[in-house]
């Protein structure tokens, strides 16, 4: 996979030639009017905001006419979008950039992306949705591949009004970002914490570890070398069985479950969950920084970056 930036040709090209209203998703197309727009026209930020379209052909002569690096559209429906004022509702996003993610098992540099963790993203994405439909009934959940990484956008009524605060909640419960009273409860809360809880566990190596206060490094070795006991232990919630590891105290426990949540927390963007305000990458549209379609994900299980691929990087390999 190569991702590279791509030229104001390029730019153009794709709007010219591959842009199509059809691309937009209907949680968009029928709330278009009500929607603030905003682009970035130079490659210097989203600053030409409070951009409103009656119609997608309206949005589409724009894309046409300018060739945006960026463009975006807000989470928030507006009695007037152009001014911002009016907010009537918003989407319930959740932002997981494989560039941002706590751990990862493969040896991108920070702020780079590779298949491998964009994988790790679309997993995570996976298993937000999984706990937003099971634990908290939501089912109208939508994917969005956004060029670095993936958003889960819901539009269920039953969240859509909900305040910064509520929507904090949900971004604890879905990543794990608390710790429970309870570890053994085989429902609810603390099977999600535990489920998240593995999966951090499971990709941190001894100097990740180290991070943790009052951790030696003969214990972090004892922790990854007997990795799979440790995985053991917080799969059935019996994480007290892992103070059997010599000198792992009840202090040290202490932190290293708060180190662990800590990195659960980070697996996804939490103010952009909050923010009810926020604007996301618009699907159909070009990220011009690694010249990907950002696009609606139909079957997570399936999708494949080679349907984001537009057709001039196609073209230039060949």
């Amino acid at each position: 996979m190569m991702m590279r930036e791509a030229t104001p040709e390029e730019r153009r090209r794709f709007y010219q030639e591959e842009w199509n209203k059809r691309d937009v998703p209907d949680f968009i197309l029928h709330t278009i009017s009500v929607r603030e727009f905003g682009f970035d026209l130079d490659g210097r930020g989203p600053n030409n905001r409070y951009n409103q379209f009656l119609t997608v052909e309206q949005l589409g002569d724009f894309l046409r006419s300018r060739a945006p690096y960026s463009a975006y559209a807000s989470v928030a429906l507006y009695e007037r979008p152009s001014a911002r004022e009016g907010w009537l509702k918003a989407e319930l996003a959740l932002d997981i950039d494989a560039k941002d993610l706590p751990v990862k098992s493969c040896s991108c540099p920070q702020g780079s992306v590779c298949e491998r963790c964009l994988d790790e993203a679309r997993q995570v994405a996976k298993q937000f949705a999984e706990v937003l439909a099971g634990d908290l009934g939501l089912r109208n959940i939508n994917f969005v591949y956004s060029g670095r990484g993936f958003h889960v956008r819901i539009n269920d009524e039953s969240v859509m009004a909900l305040g910064g605060n509520e929507r904090a909640q949900v971004v604890d419960y879905v990543t794990g970002g608390v710790i429970p009273s309870d570890f053994t409860m085989a429902l609810g809360y603390s099977k999600v914490f535990r489920e998240r809880l593995e999966r951090t566990f499971s990709l941190l190596k001894v100097d990740d570890l180290l991070r943790v206060r009052g951790m030696k490094r003969s214990l972090a070795q004892r922790l990854i070398q007997e990795k799979e006991r440790a995985l053991a232990m917080i799969r059935k919630g019996r994480l007290h069985e892992l103070s059997g590891f010599e000198g792992l105290g009840p202090k040290t426990f202490r932190n290293l479950l708060e180190f662990l949540t800590k990195l659960n927390s980070g697996f996804t963007d939490g103010k952009v969950t909050i923010d009810t305000k926020r604007i996301l990458r618009l699907p159909s549209s070009l990220h011009s920084g690694v010249s990907m379609k950002c696009m609606v994900v139909r079957d997570l299980d399936r999708f494949s970056l080679e349907e984001a691929v537009p057709k001039f990087l196609r073209e230039a390999a060949e």
